[in-house]
């Protein structure tokens, strides 16, 4: 006698055992994920993360929200190349192994500022009258300065009469500088002996 019911039962039985297949291999998906920040661990928002097997398949792209963290989902598994760039920066590249299973190791790249403009070829320090508020450049193109509320430190560009400062961490009022607002300084004459900020003015020691 025919047990027509039988046969329905393995194909259904087939079926499912192709819809788990499936769902297994959306849930193992390679996942890679991290944080984009500057040298003073400020999180940089708008940073590209381009994602490049070293096999086979093509690359992927995505940019990094306003704290500076980035995820890409669906990666193969295997060896990709990460690199992360931003205006004004210095990219940094790492290669990170992809699996399916488990969560993946956060990366984090620290990207440097690229100098634009000139520098001091020797540490010099100007300060106003009574001692503060101060500011001392290096010649690698970063500086430090310190006022009333507090210290801080950054990057520098001297571009004919006028140093361009960018503040990348101030221990005073959260909303005294911000990081992607420069801060012009202008000096008195070519030999730098004096430079003005707000009015005040701030002698070559």
């Amino acid at each position: 006698m025919r047990r027509p019911h039988r046969r329905s039962g393995l194909v259904s039985w087939v079926t499912l055992g192709f819809v788990l297949a499936a769902a297994a291999s959306v849930g193992a998906q390679g996942r890679a994920g991290g944080e984009v920040t500057d040298t003073w661990d400020n999180p940089l928002e708008g940073a590209t993360v381009l994602a490049e097997p070293t096999r086979s398949g093509g690359p992927q792209t995505t940019t990094t929200g306003d704290d500076g963290r980035f995820q890409f989902v669906g990666l193969a598994s295997g060896d990709w190349t990460f690199t992360a760039t931003l205006d004004g920066y210095r990219g940094v590249q790492q290669v990170a192994a992809v699996t399916q299973l488990g969560n993946p190791r956060p990366m984090n790249f620290e990207l440097s500022v690229l100098a634009t403009g000139g520098r001091f070829r020797e540490r010099t320090e100007f300060e106003a009258e009574g001692g503060t508020p101060r500011f001392r450049f290096e010649e690698d193109g970063t500086f430090e300065f310190e006022d009333a509320e507090g210290e801080g430190e950054g990057t520098y560009g001297i571009v004919e009469l006028a140093a361009i400062l960018i503040v990348r961490d101030y221990d005073g009022p959260d909303d005294k500088f911000a990081i992607t607002t420069p801060v012009v300084v202008e000096f008195s004459d070519p030999l730098f002996t004096s430079l003005t900020l707000d009015g005040v003015v701030f002698q070559k020691q």
